[in-house]
């Protein structure tokens, strides 16, 4: 029967059978998005959680990064690389033509891997190559197919280099760990290379699924890139029928152990690649489907399920360290204190507890190993060495991050694990970095300036938000007392961040509070950081900075020696009071309209209100959710669309760190400016999954009547939300897969309409419209 409906005309074909043809939600992601033919040298990535390839969509693997100064591009099996690239080349046995396969003529871009079309590169062949990285596997897959146009049989020879680069990750020295030269050998008994670094047990194996013909090339063309790698080749002969096609398969793998391992991997990966890619799709496929959304913004709606795809890309899962959300491609591969923080936001807004929950336990295992007294590091490698103990405010936004989990997926389990570190973070926030006891930790907070090393706006309002998290933790673990004390101290530091850090002539927060010395220290921090660019590299705008904080510096040594609130850079971190909503409305509303007027770029905030210059998605993100929050959804949507409008500037389906186009080509936190505005301020999701309930408060930008969140887990529940402008008024539908939940839907009342809910006409006040039932309909007829 499905066969004949596929010969009958549309018309023909019964209703309930076209709806089974409809698309799903996930499909427009799934078909991948091309460069359409340009930007061939910018940078992608072919990801997997134990494994990634990064070179450029024109095929190619130049040399690239800076961590590792060019060797943050290759395979990557973290803690170690493998191979800094591959070339492959076709000749026409008949005529001895040859064609090396250097430069695509498109790249496709899909969530779970990645297709280069060569186009017709001998007479009447053409050439795709297609890539991924099976999840859980230490390894890559990387298949060429060649197709025959033609009406006679093709018999052709291929050839495929690759250039060795087993290396370890950066930082190593720190842990007595240096590269050493390669050495390869062809193994003809499976017909495979093996490669393995000559200090260390780094093994990479690689070769042809079938490869009954492959012979190794003698002395091949070396492969020019930096590092201590060789070039080795294999030849292998294809014979096409006519307008038939043949596929060459290869499989990277690698080990940090045993080439026994390595080579179990490939055998592994080789005999089970169809498997392992429709298992890859079928993962892709259920992210972008969690938590699922429709409004009239399409190419929002499309930044928002790409995002989340792209936070798939950077999950790390590294033995012996942990798995967890990495921070961006290609320099910052590992693990964040403040990244991960972000990051996670937006991760458990749409549901994906279990990452975050593996993210923070490796953060909080690496921060005991190193620091052991409840502060949280900035950064640590895959090989497990931490470059910065923590900035003061990553121990308050990982405080905050746990509790959210906890607020979201209701497991009291968990909020049992963390509780001892949520109390171990406040000790060393309000006793070891609060030496003067003013609430007001000191430190380096987010934008980590040199000199700017004081009681921080961001560090300060991080803090009073850790603070309420861990009472809200502690009130539903039963320490009531401690409850109490923490909700005390988040009070007292709101009253003093609004008091002390607001500057009424400004009509802004301060950057930080402090001393003159400080404030004159934090000017001699940028005129320290600029000249540290060097002579050459400083801009324009660089040598203007150079003069102007010197001024400031000047008028401070001028000043009476006080403690107050100081303007010093107008960092993006003066809207976080705004972003956490802890500023009053009348005051929260004049910073973010004088934000917008004076400090605002084509992208969003500037990182600097004085220097004017850079522009990142996180501090574009912060002034989405800061608008949100108090309820101005055209202002946040229109922040949203300043990240929206890089998106695919520089790879096919992801935005950069910095905007519009540089710094890390992929970017976790880029999702907190998409997904924190839309689902819980757009949408109005608050959950209490602990009491098994949730308050729905939506914001709808001007024009939006037709929106749905649909499969949204929350606990162990998955809920829908629609709102709809009908013909009969407006419709609110509110399901859950559970019984036992309670729904909220606070909106203001309308006067003189008639409400009705499940057919059941009902008087709303101002506490909210409460729904029990698991589908619950609700209608609004203006009068």
């Amino acid at each position: 029967m499905i066969r004949l409906l596929g010969l009958l005309p549309l018309a023909l074909a019964a209703p309930a059978l076209l709806l089974a043809q409809e698309e799903t939600y996930a499909a427009t992601a799934m078909r991948g998005i091309s460069n359409e033919g340009k930007n061939g040298t910018d940078p992608y990535v072919t990801a997997g959680d134990r494994a990634y390839l990064i070179g450029t969509q024109d095929g190619r693997f130049p040399d690239l990064g800076e961590h590792l100064a060019q060797e943050m591009g290759g395979l990557w099996v973290h803690p170690i690389k493998l191979i800094d690239g591959f070339e492959a080349s076709v000749a026409d046995s008949a005529a001895g033509q040859e064609v090396a396969l250097r430069k695509s003529e498109e790249f496709i871009n899909y969530p779970y891997g990645n297709r280069f079309r060569y186009g017709k590169v001998l007479h009447q062949v053409e050439i795709d190559r297609f890539q991924f990285a099976p999840e859980g596997q230490p390894g890559i897959v990387v298949q060429y197919t060649l197709r025959n146009q033609g009406d006679r049989r093709r018999e052709l020879r291929f050839q495929l280099r690759v250039k060795t680069d087993l290396l370890p990750v950066w930082q190593s020295e720190k842990l007595g760990i240096t590269d050493a030269p390669d050495r390869v050998s062809w193994k003809p008994a499976t017909r495979r290379f093996l490669a393995r670094d000559q200090r260390h047990r780094w093994f990479a194996v690689w070769g042809a699924t079938a490869a009954s013909g492959a012979t190794e090339v003698p002395s091949p063309d070396p492969i020019s890139t930096t590092g201590q790698g060789l070039t080795a080749a294999s030849g292998y002969l294809v014979s096409i029928e006519p307008h038939d096609s043949a596929t060459l398969t290869f499989v990277f793998a690698g080990s940090t152990r045993s080439s026994a391992e390595a080579d179990q991997t490939f055998s592994s990966i080789a005999a089970s690649h169809p498997k392992l890619l429709g298992r890859k799709k079928a993962y892709y496929a259920a992210v972008i489907d969690r938590a699922r959304i429709r409004i009239p913004d399409q190419r929002l709606q499309q930044v928002y399920d790409w995002v989340r795809i792209n936070n798939q890309w950077l999950v790390r899962d590294v033995p012996g360290i942990g798995r967890g959300l990495g921070a961006g491609l290609p320099e910052y591969p590992w693990w964040f204190g403040t990244d991960g923080a972000y990051s996670l936001h937006g991760q458990i807004a749409t549901g994906d507890f279990d990452l975050a929950k593996q993210t923070l336990r490796l953060l909080l295992a690496q921060s005991n190993k190193v620091n052991g007294n409840g502060r949280i590091i900035h950064e640590v490698t895959t090989n497990g060495v931490v470059f910065n103990p923590g900035n003061t405010q990553e121990t308050a936004h990982f405080i905050m991050t746990a509790a959210k989990l906890v607020r979201w997926s209701g497991d009291p389990a968990f909020a049992r694990e963390m509780y001892p570190a949520m109390k171990r973070g406040i000790r060393w926030l309000l006793v070891d970095m609060d030496k003067d006891r003013n609430l007001f930790p000191g430190g380096y907070g987010v934008t980590e300036i040199s000199g700017l090393n004081a009681e921080l706006i961001d560090v300060a309002v991080y803090t009073q938000q850790a603070l309420l998290e861990t009472a809200y933790v502690a009130g539903i673990l039963g320490a009531k007392s401690s409850a109490a004390r923490y909700r005390r101290q988040a009070e007292e530091l709101k009253r003093r961040i609004n008091d002390r850090l607001w500057l009424e002539d400004e009509g802004s927060y301060a950057d930080f509070y402090g001393t003159r010395a400080q404030a004159i220290s934090a000017t001699e921090g940028v005129i320290k950081q600029i000249r540290l660019r060097g002579e050459d590299k400083m801009s324009a705008r660089d040598r203007e900075l150079i003069p102007y904080y010197e001024r400031l510096r000047d008028r401070f040594e001028a000043m009476p020696d006080t403690t107050k609130g100081w303007i010093t850079n107008k960092n993006w971190v003066i809207a976080t009071p705004m972003e956490t909503g802890i500023a009053p409305r009348e005051r929260a509303i004049q910073a973010l309209d004088r934000i917008r007027q004076t400090d605002v770029g084509e992208y969003g905030p500037y990182l600097s209100g004085v220097a004017q210059a850079a522009m990142m998605t996180i501090s574009t993100g912060v002034l989405a959710v800061a608008e949100a929050t108090y309820g101005r959804a055209d202002q946040s949507l229109w922040y949203m669309n300043r990240i929206v409008k890089t998106f695919g500037r520089k790879l096919p389906g992801s935005i950069s760190e910095m905007m519009p186009d540089y710094g890390d080509f992929v970017q976790a936190w880029t999702v907190y400016g998409i997904v924190v505005p839309l689902v819980e301020h757009v949408f109005g999701v608050k959950p209490d999954a602990v009491h098994r309930t949730v308050t729905f408060e939506p914001h709808l930008p001007a024009g939006w009547e037709d929106v749905s969140i649909e499969d949204l887990p929350v606990g162990s529940n998955r809920i829908s939300f629609t709102r709809a402008k009908t013909d009969g008024g407006i419709e609110y539908r509110i399901d859950g897969k559970e019984s036992g939940w309670r729904f909220v839907l606070k909106e203001k009342p309308v006067p003189g309409a008639r409400y009705s809910l499940n057919g059941q006409p009902i008087s709303p006040d101002s506490t909210g419209i409460r729904m029990t039932d698991r589908q619950n309909r609700l209608l609004i007829v203006s009068p």
